[in-house]
């Protein structure tokens, strides 16, 4: 799907050229054409061999999406889901919980191609120029951390032009958005971009946490000293100051005290407060009710830097990419009753070097990747050590290459591999905060790609792949709990899909449809739970993906766009079994044929877009709305950490001046305010029933007004 696959993104700068990215997608009224860099080559979306799914920052903007989870309304089958200040990733029900410094998630996250740690990923998106989402294991190009697919997000380089761009948002919950960015050609061979992003609201919970209080800066240079060489180099900063989320109580009868898997302790879902007024609930007596701010704060820094070196050698280009990352939080919230800390840091730098090349035949990328990861982080409970960290350390080498080769003018087939090595090493305290553990070891690791592609006409394509992702194994740092052994195993996936891209009615109407199945081993399987304060890692054995994604896109006028994506997900453990020592009694040990958690069986998003032509610009009018069904929030399906199925729908009006200088309108998020469940922790502290949960929530009902400008 291109970017206007689910919220009409397509629309965006891609587009026609008016400033603002807004009018007819293409000479002739018809789609535009979408070039992605997703496979590490611009590309034409229609000829790439995947469900790739592009959504401009235009198109971002004008559905008032500031950061990466609220970009999950937009794209097919993926989940983007708030842990504190970390984002879990779950893409066609690859995904991984606990967010622990030497777990790393199952899907890779990077900004301008370079790898970010999932607790670095909640950064705000401005002044974006698009984001990716790949599908699918990409253990070829991507390496480590890309079983369930690759998320990519591109910032805007500076340009040649003096340009200026302001945003200015207010909403409810005490929003204040801004956005400020100014691009200035230094000469004809320098070019500076500088960006201030600023964001204020009261919490979204009753208590007053869940609030934000977050600044984002930004600064690129482009140097091209020569025709054959650019140097684009590129840093930002982030700080967070609001009071953190607090997890809420779910399955519980506030009369009985007894479980009842669909409701919460108040008729306000976000309603986190606790107090006499819940009479049948035993209160906490050793703390008071969360009230912010008690120390219910977020302490959050990151510091990124990348560059990007292109030198053209003849046919063939040479580019290198250095970056470092450095991230510090802490954060204080309430489990359910109950005070909890988290505490992360990391240090990360990352080397990528590829020669890339294309010719009438061949196009074809080889590389080399390095990268060091040192981190540490503590979770306490109650006072009480969860998890220690000391000291992880992740470093290796990769060596990768892939090719597309044309057979003939519409047939070509594509092969690439990936030798990878990964040490670990870690050593961190028990349980009890004192028993000292370590682990060390290192995993090699050979990944491939093959395919075919076939056009069967001028605008229609079929193909089919296989390919592999695998991520290194790690350890589990709570081994004073009842599990034997803290090693946990790598995990592989084998990925095969098939599927077909088309335009037809001359270039208006768009069908895709990929289908796939994924024989996954050794899947990283966690769960914390706060009532027995467990908090396990371990690997099922094996387990089945298979599904089918269809998107739509349809444009009849040049004032009308029209998409619908629908998404089918069998996602079901084979073969799992808990390792000796790791079940508590009276608790199953086998969950064999169970749905994975977070990946609901059925997924449909639908876009309207209307666009009123007036004397001096236009309105549009746009509806976006996401259904899913029903899912678990843990493998082993707790009853209060069922999600019921649910529909959310968003909707903006905004009108564009015909100069394309500024824009005004207005936007609403999640009409409907449903209450949806992101990252969920098994059983329930404060009536101590190990069936209920604890549960973070998406935002409520949101809305705001906006008004931009480009000078």
């Amino acid at each position: 799907t291109d970017a206007a696959g689910t919220a009409d993104p397509a629309t965006a700068a891609e587009a026609s050229g008016t400033q603002q990215g807004f009018g007819d997608p293409s000479e002739t009224g018809g789609l535009a054409e979408i070039v992605v860099t997703a496979q590490k080559s611009s590309e034409n979306l229609q000829k790439t061999a995947a469900a790739v799914t592009s959504v401009s920052g235009d198109a971002l903007v004008a559905s008032g999406i500031t950061d990466i989870r609220a970009a999950q309304v937009l794209i097919p089958s993926v989940r983007f889901q708030q842990q504190n200040t970390a984002t879990e990733v779950y893409i066609r029900g690859v995904g991984s919980t606990l967010d622990y410094p030497q777990v790393e998630p199952s899907a890779s996250f990077n900004f301008n191609g370079v790898y970010i740690p999932r607790e670095a990923a909640a950064v705000p998106l401005f002044d974006i120029d698009r984001l990716e989402v790949l599908p699918g294991p990409q253990g070829t190009l991507y390496g480590r951390s890309s079983l369930g697919g690759a998320i990519n997000v591109t910032l805007r380089r500076p340009t040649r032009d003096y340009e200026t761009n302001l945003l200015v948002e207010v909403g409810n919950f005490g929003l204040a958005h801004g956005t400020a960015v100014q691009n200035v050609p230094v000469s004809d061979k320098l070019a500076l971009r500088a960006g201030v992003d600023y964001t204020y609201t009261d919490g979204y919970q009753t208590s007053g946490a869940d609030s934000k209080n977050n600044l984002g800066l930004r600064l690129s240079a482009l140097y091209e000293p020569t025709p054959t060489f650019t140097a684009y180099l590129w840093g930002y900063y982030v700080q967070k100051k609001g009071n953190s989320p607090n997890l809420l109580t779910k399955g519980v009868d506030r009369e009985t005290g007894g479980l009842a898997p669909n409701k919460f302790l108040h008729d306000n879902p976000w309603n986190d407060r606790r107090g006499s007024e819940i009479l049948a609930l035993p209160s906490n007596p050793f703390l008071p009710p969360p009230v912010a701010p008690f120390a219910r704060k977020t302490d959050y820094e990151n510091y990124t830097v990348g560059a990007q070196f292109d030198l053209e050698l003849g046919d063939a280009t040479l580019t290198y990419m250095p970056s470092y990352l450095d991230m510090d939080v802490s954060a204080d919230y309430f489990l359910g009753a109950y005070p909890g800390n988290k505490t992360d840091h990391f240090d990360q730098q990352t080397h990528e070097l590829r020669l890339s090349g294309e010719s009438d035949r061949l196009k074809w990328i080889l590389g080399a990747y390095a990268y060091r990861v040192n981190s540490d982080g503590t979770f306490f409970f109650t006072f009480f050590p969860v998890s220690i960290v000391d000291r992880h350390r992740l470093q290796g080498l990769a060596a990768f290459g892939q090719a597309t080769f044309s057979v003939t003018d519409t047939l070509r087939l594509i092969g690439g591999g990936r030798f990878s090595y990964d040490d670990r090493t870690g050593r961190g305290r028990a349980g009890d905060g004192v028993t000292p553990y370590s682990y060390s070891r290192d995993f090699k690791r050979w990944d491939f790609k093959a395919g075919v592609e076939y056009d069967v006409g001028r605008r229609a394509m079929i193909y089919a792949t296989v390919q592999t992702g695998y991520q290194p194994g790690t350890f589990n740092a709570f081994p004073s709990s009842p599990v034997a052994s803290n090693e946990v195993k790598e995990a592989t996936l084998m990925a095969f899909h098939a599927g077909f891209k088309s335009r037809f009615l001359d270039n208006r109407l768009q069908i895709n449809n990929e289908a796939f199945f994924y024989d996954y081993k050794n899947l990283f399987a966690s769960a914390y739970n706060t009532v027995l304060n467990t908090n396990q890692t371990f690997n099922a054995k094996r387990v089945e993906i298979y599904g089918n994604q269809l998107d739509i896109l349809f444009h009849p006028t040049a004032d009308d766009r029209l998409s619908f994506s629908v998404g089918y997900l069998h996602a079901r453990n084979k073969s799992f079994d808990l390792p000796p020592g790791a079940s508590l009694p009276g608790q199953p040990t086998n969950f064999d044929g169970l749905q994975l958690q977070y990946a609901p069986d059925w997924t449909l998003s639908a876009g309207y877009h209307h666009d009123f032509q007036l004397a001096n610009g236009y309105v549009r009018v746009q509806v976006n709305t996401r259904y899913e069904s029903s899912f678990f929030a843990d493998f082993n399906h707790t009853p209060g950490g069922r999600q019921k199925a649910y529909t959310k729908t968003d909707a903006s009006l905004t009108y564009y001046a015909q100069s394309g200088r500024w824009n005004v309108g207005g936007w609403i998020k999640n009409i409907e305010n449903e209450p949806v469940q992101a990252a969920t922790a098994g059983g329930s502290n404060q009536p101590f029933l190990p069936t209920a949960a604890s549960t973070f929530l998406e935002p409520p009902r949101t809305y705001g007004l906006r008004f931009g400008a480009n000078f």
